[in-house]
């Protein structure tokens, strides 16, 4: 009979195959998103999902939804000083929850 897996290496197991990185990161990925994204766009967005190299970005209303992609390099460069192992390929912000 096998062990039991932990958690854990399902839960990363199956976000691998969705294209998505660890969830240890997307938990710091929330952590972190005042840093990444600069203390006044962290309040009117938020992180919704990272797969296959695409950050999704949820926001308020379409003026900040213009503001990410107007930051979208500098997001894509502090998130990769914070993430240096996952690669973002393109930001897409979403307006609404």
């Amino acid at each position: 009979m096998t062990e039991p897996t932990p958690i854990g290496e399902t839960l990363d197991r199956f976000l691998d195959y969705l294209g998505a990185p660890p969830a240890r990161t997307l938990t710091s990925l929330e952590d972190n998103w005042p840093q990444i994204v600069g203390p006044a766009l962290a309040a009117p967005t938020r992180p919704i999902e990272l797969v296959d190299g695409v950050l999704v970005i949820g926001c308020d209303d379409p003026t900040w939804a213009s503001q990410v992609r107007w930051m979208e390099t500098q997001i894509k460069h502090r998130f990769q000083t914070l993430f240096a192992d996952v690669e973002i390929q393109r930001i897409q912000p979403r307006v609404g929850r």
